[in-house]
């Protein structure tokens, strides 16, 4: 009392907001034992990088800005609409346009952005940022072991690779002339490793590509997860939520796309099933279906989920960006999930929110711009709803 006694106001107040930043009893640590930082600490590393992806959240297109776009006649019109947003004029080099230029120019100012950020931000943060682009360099080596195994130019691929998924050596992967040598290169040398070091062998054999993918997919989930629980603090909670649903979107999907597979026998399709989620407790049971009633009853005590499939979830059903019933649903909880995500701070997860609501918006355009190429105007307005 006597040293608070002795200070003006202002320092009595940064003494006090001190103290309970660092303190875990008075919670300022978000988290004790994880690696996240104090509320105060956290303002000195990742501030700055938080505030500019709250920046960029503004610039994410708004109802307003669909309704203007979607009135377009030709691609020229739309070119003109988003010079007046903050794709600014992003397509004033190109002399054609097609839906696949409005793409790539609208992808490209997200991973200059992306790259940008990640240039400039300490550790754990520059991780959590590496595992934005980890899954996307799974799909990249995919691609190219698929090119591999059916005989095409890997190179051809190459160009064709998501841009957030490319890493220093995934050239090497074009030079590999067997699917052992792809293998060794991508379980030795590449960022993907740990991602591997669960598959065994004779995956890359006995089973399917899309088989393949899931069992990376899952894999990635999992060490996504286990590394954001080590983060801890507001970045896990915000996460946890997220990536539970996920993991809960790829046990349901996947368990839809293998009805009646003879070739995956129960044991395999539990195998590709992340290890957690809301649904972790029936991933037995859910092994076992084979029909969309029988996974409606299993589903009865997830309300949310169960809702999802009684709701249009059928297929043949066509939701927003000519996805399926359920698919779209899906959709449309992640995206309310990543903006509940960036309506906060002081937490890691506004990087993936942000990242996962650009890519849904660059989707919009290239339907949008397919739906003006091809007189589609009756399904102009089916685009993913942000903002």
């Amino acid at each position: 009392l006597f040293i608070f006694s002795e200070l003006d106001s202002f320092s009595c107040f940064f003494l006090v907001f001190f103290f309970w930043s660092n303190s875990p009893c008075l919670g300022g640590s978000q988290r004790a034992g994880g690696m996240s930082r104090s509320f105060l600490t956290y303002n000195i590393h990742e501030g700055a990088a938080e505030a500019i992806v709250h920046g960029y959240r503004c610039g994410i297109l708004r109802t307003e800005d669909y309704n203007n776009i979607s009135q377009c006649d030709t691609l020229e019109d739309m070119k003109l609409h988003l010079a007046g947003t903050d794709y600014g004029n992003f397509l004033q080099n190109e002399t054609t346009l097609s839906s696949k230029v409005i793409t790539e120019r609208a992808l490209e100012k997200l991973v200059d952005e992306f790259m940008e950020l990640r240039c400039n931000v300490d550790q754990p943060l520059g991780e959590f940022l590496d595992y934005i682009t980890f899954d996307y360099m799974i799909g990249n080596v995919l691609k190219l072991i698929s090119g591999a195994r059916s005989g095409r130019e890997t190179m051809e691929l190459l160009y064709k690779c998501h841009p957030l998924g490319l890493f220093e050596g995934i050239g090497a992967l074009t030079s590999a002339t067997s699917i052992d040598d792809m293998f060794e290169t991508v379980l030795i040398d590449s960022p993907l490793g740990k991602f591997f070091q669960r598959t065994e062998r004779k995956d890359f054999d006995e089973f399917s590509m899309e088989y393949i993918r899931s069992l990376l997919q899952k894999n990635y989930l999992e060490h996504f997860y286990d590394f954001c629980r080590e983060i801890g603090g507001l970045t896990w909670d915000v996460m946890k939520t997220i990536l539970e649903f996920e993991a809960d979107r790829f046990v349901i999907t996947l368990t839809r796309n293998t009805y009646g597979v003879k070739e995956l026998q129960k044991d395999d399709r539990k195998k590709l099933f992340p290890a957690f989620g809301l649904l972790y407790d029936i991933h037995d049971d859910l092994a076992m279906v084979d029909d969309d009633d029988t996974l409606k009853e299993k589903l009865r005590n997830f309300p949310e989920y169960a809702d999802m499939l009684e709701g249009g979830g059928g297929i043949g059903h066509e939701g927003g960006s000519g996805m399926s019933g359920l698919e779209a649903k899906f959709t449309e909880r992640a995206v309310q999930l990543h903006k509940n995500s960036m309506a906060m701070q002081f937490h890691y997860g506004v990087f993936y929110s942000w990242v996962k609501l650009k890519e849904y918006e660059v989707s919009n355009l290239m339907w949008i711009a397919e739906c003006i190429l091809q007189s589609m105007r009756h399904r102009i307005t089916e685009y993913i709803t942000i903002y």
